[in-house]
């Protein structure tokens, strides 16, 4: 049963007004309405309070809503390690076409000179498939900062359902932009080494 759910049935079962449940936790009315309708949430001390009222404890009264963010987290977790997989598969994928680009042997391209069109068409191959792997990733990345997910420790809570203690000294909540402009140079620069390995030795 989420928090809402719980204020209303046990308001109802101490025959209390959500104006006279207000007076006793020194709240307004309207707040009481928020948050039953799911509107707002009450702070640690409106919860304290809430319970002292209704002689039960903080964890029974936020018990659902805790299960419900613990699935929420579980789901995104598993969205976030299936979009990697598949990212890293299509980049698999992009270096499998290219190997196999430079190991057909075809003619000379005329679009490229010094390239014969397996090799050519292997290399746009990579390169899509690496592109495709790389808005996934993208993707991925963005569900962490939208969970504010920057550190080992924090994507390991996150594995296991917890909500994750964020630090504040982490390079990457410190400096967002350039911690984007590192990892996007780190995804070109792979891309790249891995393309020129794939032409030299085959």
């Amino acid at each position: 049963m989420e928090l809402k759910e719980q204020l209303k049935a046990n308001r109802t079962r101490m025959g209390l007004s959500q104006e006279e449940l207000a007076e006793r936790i020194y709240v307004s009315r309207q707040t009481i309405s928020n948050w039953e309708t799911d509107r707002t949430y009450p702070d640690v001390q409106s919860l304290l309070l809430l319970s002292e009222v209704f002689g039960t404890s903080i964890d029974e009264l936020v018990k659902g809503d805790v299960e419900e963010m613990e699935n929420t987290i579980q789901k995104e977790w598993k969205k976030m390690q299936t979009l990697a997989l598949v990212a890293w598969g299509l980049v698999g994928a992009g270096i499998a076409c290219m190997a196999a680009g430079f190991a057909i042997e075809t003619g000379p391209s005329s679009i490229l000179h010094g390239f014969t069109e397996g090799e050519l068409l292997g290399i746009v191959a990579f390169f899509l498939f690496w592109l495709f792997g790389m808005e996934l990733l993208a993707m991925v990345d963005k569900m962490k900062k939208a969970n504010d997910l920057v550190t080992y420790r924090d994507i390991v809570a996150f594995s296991k359902g917890e909500q994750p203690e964020p630090d504040v000294k982490a390079f990457s909540r410190r400096y967002p932009l350039a911690s984007n402009l590192l990892k996007f140079s780190a995804a070109a620069v792979i891309g790249g080494i891995i393309a020129l390995l794939i032409a030299q030795f085959l």
